[in-house]
């Protein structure tokens, strides 16, 4: 029996050391399921793109205009019933895709697509995205795109560093640094931008 294993243990030391001198292979690349990112999280929010997990880690201007909008938004619905305000709701808008997962800053949801489910499977009539100091504007403006692709009437990014909020539609984008408004889906609501932006 030490006669067979000693012949192995020799081509196991060679292999190692053939292979500590070949050229070092890039490591594979690992997609996570929604289900594993969401194992991993624990609890801490995140989006899932093409497999790649990405914390969710806002700073204080973004969570001082998140705050602010949700505040109006809330009492806005609360005076008209049409529909409800949910801050970072989790949507699957593709569920036989296992790799993806987005999460607006914001979702506004009008009553006549509203469902009772666990994770969103439209993208909200308005969604909302705030920027943080270390985002990327073009990965916002991407997800714009994904969210009116998927359901999405209006977008909103808002920018606490400009003091300003783009609005984009199927149709256009325009800039709003005076009073931000949304006829086609909330009539009457109104605020003004630099309300969003306590100093």
């Amino acid at each position: 029996m030490a006669a067979v294993a000693e012949p192995q243990a020799v081509r196991e030391n060679e292999r190692m050391i053939t292979e500590s001198f070949a050229s070092p292979k890039p490591p594979a690349t690992t997609r996570l399921t929604f289900e594993q990112a969401t194992r991993l999280a624990n609890g801490r929010l995140f989006e899932l793109i093409q497999g790649r997990m990405i914390f969710k880690m806002p700073d204080d201007q973004h969570a001082d205009a998140q705050g602010a909008l949700c505040i109006e938004l809330g009492i806005y619905f609360k005076a008209n019933p049409i529909g409800r305000v949910r801050p970072e709701y989790m949507l699957r808008l593709w569920p036989e895709n296992p790799y993806e997962g987005r999460m607006p800053d914001l979702s506004v949801i009008l009553k006549e697509n509203f469902k009772q489910e666990r994770y969103g499977s439209r993208a909200p009539d308005l969604a909302i995205e705030i920027l943080s100091r270390d985002d990327d504007r073009n990965a916002l403006f991407e997800k714009a795109r994904l969210y009116l692709e998927n359901g999405s009437r209006v977008v909103w990014i808002v920018d606490p560093f400009q003091k300003g909020v783009m609005v984009i539609t199927p149709d256009g984008r325009h800039w709003v640094t005076d009073t931000l408004t949304c006829p086609e889906l909330l009539p009457g609501f109104s605020i003004t931008v630099k309300d969003i932006f306590p100093e």
